[in-house]
């Protein structure tokens, strides 16, 4: 019996799993995941409260006041902008800023805010879909010499992997050449050299 003929035991489900992560790890990284986990734990940290029934012996304690409409309204609105962040991520913005705004209102109006706590969440999400941007990498297979030749001629310099950026001063670069080029020959320049 050869050593390819066997099949370790799990070892199709262990393919599967590793495969399942590596999808998973490539649709989160294409979208604000972390902002939206903190949105939703921070949605369901203040939708709790408000109706949760604690007991202690014969004595049952409840939160249960007018803040439970808003708690509940804040808390919905709060799911659906989590959800968006995973969904729609070019919503993230538009999302992040009613996140934010929505967390701090609850301070005041759903139980001071879950204790804190929901708030407390609610404006770490939000702050991550704000300043979360969608990574411009452009392959495993790009060639960076194509990069590097584009960068020469419209004033990008290549960076890491082969992807071009911007120059910080690609104007004065530009006038640079376009006044070498204009400029007639044995032309003595301002700074003392020759053209």
């Amino acid at each position: 019996m050869s050593k390819t003929s066997k099949v370790r035991p799990g070892g199709n489900n262990r393919q599967r799993l590793a495969r399942a992560r590596v999808v998973f790890r490539d649709w989160r990284r294409t979208r604000p995941f972390w902002a939206g986990l903190f949105t939703l734990v921070a949605a369901l940290l203040l939708l709790y409260p408000p109706y949760a029934s604690l007991k202690f012996g014969d004595v049952e304690v409840s939160l249960r006041t007018t803040a439970g409409i808003t708690a509940l309204v804040i808390g919905m609105v709060l799911i659906a902008c989590g959800i968006s962040f995973w969904m729609r991520p070019e919503l993230r913005l538009p999302a992040g800023i009613v996140t934010l705004v929505l967390s701090v209102v609850a301070i005041v109006t759903a139980n001071l805010g879950s204790f804190l706590i929901g708030t407390t969440m609610g404006l770490i999400g939000a702050a991550l879909a704000i300043a979360w941007s969608p990574s411009r990498r452009s392959g495993k297979h790009g060639s960076a010499d194509s990069a590097g030749g584009a960068g020469e001629s419209s004033g990008t310099t290549p960076a890491r992997g082969g992807v071009s950026k911007p120059s910080p001063v690609p104007r004065e670069r530009a006038g640079k050449e376009r006044d070498e080029a204009a400029s007639p020959a044995g032309a003595v320049r301002i700074d003392g050299g020759e053209a």
